[in-house]
């Protein structure tokens, strides 16, 4: 309960499925939560509702370009000074290979102005602020995808963003690890919350477990729980790493 007790995490992407139960499990933890939506301030409000909801804050902000990514860290740290950044906010937008040119070009506009144009700005920006305070920790959330390429053809656009962002976590991770910047990835296989499964029906979502050899999704709670441990900083010797979640679908 009180592992991250003091310590206030800026969690991007609050009002989506992995953010919400992020989101409650680091309140019950004892964090101080900052969540950024982007337009789904109801679903934000419900992901920190709770005997804990005093100790979280909202704010609204876009991580599509650099300065407003930028402008996400500043609204965090007018409210309190951030330990801990959570990058969580994605999108999954479509590169269809056999497409038209159009449908591609804009797919892949959209995942690298999200997933690395802007998550890498804010994260420079944390790392910067945590090296100069002398400590911090970010988590950066990827994909299994990220690891070994997509099996969905038209959904490349979003591993190779996966791919980038985790790149560029190692390399921070590296580069400040004598900072008291400590960098860690977590690489989720097919969650059963959000982006994974958003349209699908049960029947649709059985079929896809089936396929996976723990023949079920990874729970959200699961994705929240290791955040909510690397935000403790208990095993510093981590950093750099990226922890796989799948249930031994993917084995490296």
């Amino acid at each position: 309960m009180s592992t991250l007790t003091g310590r206030t995490v800026l969690l991007t992407g609050a009002s989506g499925g992995i953010g919400a139960a992020t989101a409650q499990a680091l309140l019950g933890a004892g964090a101080d939560v900052i969540g950024q939506y982007r337009t789904g301030r109801e679903a934000a409000e419900q992901a920190v509702a709770g005997p804990h909801q005093d100790r979280a804050t909202l704010v609204a902000g876009d991580m599509s370009t650099p300065q407003t990514a930028r402008d996400v860290w500043r609204a965090a740290e007018a409210v309190a000074p951030v330990d801990v950044l959570v990058l969580n906010a994605a999108t999954i937008a479509q590169t269809p290979f056999n497409g038209d040119d159009a449908a591609w070009d804009d797919g892949w506009e959209q995942l690298l102005a999200v997933n690395v144009i802007g998550a890498g700005a804010l994260l420079r920006e944390a790392v910067r602020t945590f090296a100069a305070r002398g400590g911090g920790t970010a988590v950066v959330v990827s994909s299994w995808a990220a690891e070994q390429g997509s099996r969905i053809l038209d959904a490349s656009g979003y591993a190779a963003s996966k791919a980038a962002i985790r790149n560029l976590a190692q390399t921070l991770a590296r580069s400040h690890a004598r900072d008291g910047v400590r960098v860690y990835v977590v690489a989720p296989g097919v969650v059963d919350v959000g982006m994974g499964v958003a349209g699908q029906t049960a029947v649709q979502r059985d079929a896809v477990a089936e396929g996976l050899v723990m023949g079920q999704l990874v729970p959200a709670a699961e994705v929240a729980a290791l955040i909510t441990f690397l935000a403790s900083d208990a095993c510093p010797s981590l950093t750099g790493s990226t922890l796989d979640l799948n249930g031994a679908s993917y084995v490296r």
